[in-house]
């Protein structure tokens, strides 16, 4: 399966989730994350505020404004990259590119070694693979900035393994979040597509 295909396997699943599944899954992942030390012991949270096909994020949002964390969404930049900038209150996103909604523009913030990053997916692997849009936003920003980070990946979207290319970056299993927890603790127990419908009743 080369990435073509792999986007239009994981284009299928996605299709076949709801609204109310999405925001499900956005409050499953965030009570899984608010857990974890990384997510309380973080002083500043890179974040992105979701699409209507991905898990809900709006909760990991307001928790970290509660907690007086510091907050920072990506802005895309001509040139295939990308900068984080502060985000005081959700009512200050606004319309950006591609449809995805950005903090205001002014100083870029870049993550300290005890900062977390949340990257979002089109799908993975459990082998650590990460498959997005093809933009190469996260892969570039990644491999410039070292902190924490995890990748929010719902079961459906989770497959055995995915093309993956040598500049792509790679998660390992306690690095990979899903709504039933880290892949390094849940690991083969995880669901994925087929449990996720069966329990919804209503698998594709």
């Amino acid at each position: 399966m080369d990435k073509p295909q792999a986007r239009a396997a994981a284009k299928e699943r996605t299709a076949a989730l709801s609204a109310a599944d999405w925001k499900h899954l956005g409050a499953a992942l965030a009570q899984q994350l608010f857990a974890l030390p990384v997510w309380r012991q973080a002083p500043a949270v890179f974040c992105f505020a979701s699409m209507k096909t991905e898990p809900d994020t709006s909760g990991i949002l307001r928790a970290a404004l509660a907690q007086g964390k510091v907050l920072a969404l990506p802005r895309t930049r001509p040139g295939g990259q990308m900068e984080f900038f502060p985000l005081e209150a959700l009512d200050q996103l606004q319309p950006g590119r591609y449809g995805i909604a950005e903090p205001p523009a002014g100083t870029p913030l870049f993550p300290a070694p005890g900062d977390l990053i949340l990257v979002p997916c089109l799908a993975a692997g459990r082998d650590g693979s990460r498959l997005g849009h093809g933009g190469g936003y996260y892969d570039r920003y990644l491999a410039r900035h070292a902190c924490h980070r995890l990748l929010l990946c719902p079961t459906p979207l989770l497959f055995d393994r995915l093309p993956c290319e040598s500049w792509d970056i790679r998660f390992a299993a306690d690095q990979l979040l899903t709504e039933c927890g880290l892949l390094s603790r849940t690991g083969h127990t995880i669901p994925g597509r087929k449990g996720f419908f069966h329990k919804k009743g209503n698998e594709p």
